[in-house]
């Protein structure tokens, strides 16, 4: 049962990808993956929130960044079987400032036991391992802020980099693929994510054909 545990972490909390023209980021969107909004690149805030993460987004964790994460309220977890996997769902809800940036971590991977397949040493081995079928087999990521969405591919994958010894088992290395939204306008606003796993090493490790998510933050942008 820890082992499953350990693959729902990874789940709450295309050689291109899509990325928005500035007039659509300007209302609120997701960043190009190369974007360094105050200096932070994907990578950086992926070693911020490896502790987060992997502690179950427990609040004594949460990483000092100047971003809103949008992060799954374990609470609100659900799993049900579909077909020969499982379905993930779960929410949360924030209240931020005018002019508040995000970023939203939408898949992870880490090296603590039971490893899915082969672990890679470098950001290029990473993108086979993570995508590839016939490793993790990560398909069909999206954002979607209010009905508008986004595609995330392999732009959007940070790692692995190293880390201090992570919270669901000792593991020294964190892989996420995530991406930096800009500031939404004032009112309510609904982030969601979907995607999933489905590659070979998924079932070999935990006896299950796929895992998906389906994730909805709310979030209520103040004047």
């Amino acid at each position: 049962m820890r082992d499953f545990q350990r693959l729902l972490t990874l789940t709450v909390v295309s050689t291109a990808a899509l990325v928005l023209c500035a007039s659509n980021a300007l209302a609120g969107g997701v960043l190009p993956a190369t974007a360094r909004p105050h200096g932070w690149s994907l990578e950086r805030i992926t070693s911020a929130t490896a502790l987060f993460t992997t502690s179950g987004n427990q609040s004594a964790y949460y990483p000092a960044a100047p971003f809103q994460i949008l992060y799954a309220d374990p609470a609100t977890t659900q799993v049900v079987a579909v077909g020969d996997g499982f379905l993930a769902t779960a929410s949360n809800r924030f209240t931020v400032r005018p002019g508040t940036e995000f970023f939203v971590p939408v898949w992870n991977a880490d090296d603590s036991p039971p490893i899915v397949g082969t672990w890679p040493q470098t950001h290029y081995e990473g993108i086979p391992y993570f995508f590839a079928p016939s490793q993790v087999g990560g398909k069909d990521f999206v954002i979607t802020i209010d009905g508008r969405r986004t595609p995330l591919g392999p732009a959007y994958l940070a790692g692995p980099v190293t880390t201090p010894p992570l919270l669901d088992g000792g593991g020294t290395h964190f892989i996420t693929l995530g991406a930096f939204l800009t500031p939404l306008p004032p009112g309510t606003h609904t982030v969601s994510l979907a995607g999933g796993v489905f590659g070979s090493e998924v079932e070999s490790t935990y006896s299950l054909a796929f895992l998906q998510q389906d994730l909805t933050y709310t979030v209520r942008v103040g004047r």
